[in-house]
């Protein structure tokens, strides 16, 4: 059996402007709702191949999103309905959606020992924040911190002696696209991933994403894939350790599902 750990957000799903930007051939399928807006689609083929890939092998979804984000993309979390997936960035392992107990105890002693508090990052970060270029705050899932910044109003230098200094104290950041994620070091897609492997029997684990918040869960698989229209691709384009698609957006999810559905698990 094929254990499957995905990234979702420009990985198996995507927004209406990277659709337009890299359209596909056949259908396009509305796979998230926010109220009475679609903000989220799959390609028909990427669902189909998705659905026959669940019916014979482990697929896990894995997000940085909070529980309730994760839970509102329906095909996934509702009609696909995988018995385990992972959100908060690896802070929370759903097992049939509920949290997983042991390992919610497992990171907060993690937290506890590792990781400064909050109020610590936040007296960090307010040395170089200013209402100029971060827009929004969110606390997700009392883990960590996602921020809404203008990109191009960023201070770059300042950041990286930010980041500097939150090293000291056990939190890291992620500047992906038009949010700054900050978390505790101890939190990371990879660690979780770890933990659901001693729960489940595989043969082969297979993994994909497209942002550096996946990358050590990508280079921990037997086959790690990524998008070369992702920040992966962007940062770390020689990386032979990373498996590279040539399709662009929806078409890449699609190479990808039918490349693994073709691989050869040894039992």
């Amino acid at each position: 059996m094929i254990l499957f750990t995905s990234d979702l957000d420009r990985t198996l799903i995507y927004s209406n402007t990277m659709m337009q930007t890299y359209p596909v051939a056949g259908d396009v399928i509305p796979v998230e709702h926010k109220e009475d807006l679609v903000i989220s689609y799959m390609s028909r083929d990427s669902i189909d191949l998705l659905k026959e890939f669940s019916k014979e092998h482990l697929f896990v979804p894995v997000t940085t999103r909070a529980v309730y984000q994760y839970e509102r993309i329906h095909a996934i979390a509702r009609d696909i309905n995988p018995k385990y997936a992972i959100t908060s960035n690896g802070g929370t392992i759903l097992i049939d959606g509920k949290s997983d107990l042991a390992w919610s105890k497992t990171v907060q002693t993690r937290l506890a020992d590792q990781s400064g508090a909050k109020e610590e990052m936040l007296r960090v970060f307010s040395k170089i924040r200013h209402e100029s270029w971060v827009l929004r705050e969110f606390y997700i899932d009392d883990l960590f911190f996602m921020f809404h910044v203008n990109r191009e109003l960023v201070p770059r230098g300042e950041l990286a002696e930010f980041q500097k200094e939150l090293a000291t104290i056990g939190w890291s950041i992620f500047l992906h696209g038009k949010k700054l994620y900050v978390l505790p070091t101890c939190l990371n897609k990879a660690y979780a991933v770890q933990y659901l492997q001693n729960l489940v029997d595989f043969d082969l684990h297979v993994a994909a994403g497209d942002s550096m918040m996946d990358y050590e869960m990508i280079i921990e698989a037997d086959y790690g894939y990524s998008p070369t229209h992702g920040e992966l691709y962007e940062m770390l384009p020689t990386d032979e350790k990373v498996k590279w698609l040539n399709g662009m957006g929806a078409s890449s999810t699609e190479e990808m599902l039918r490349n693994i559905l073709e691989l050869n698990v040894v039992k």
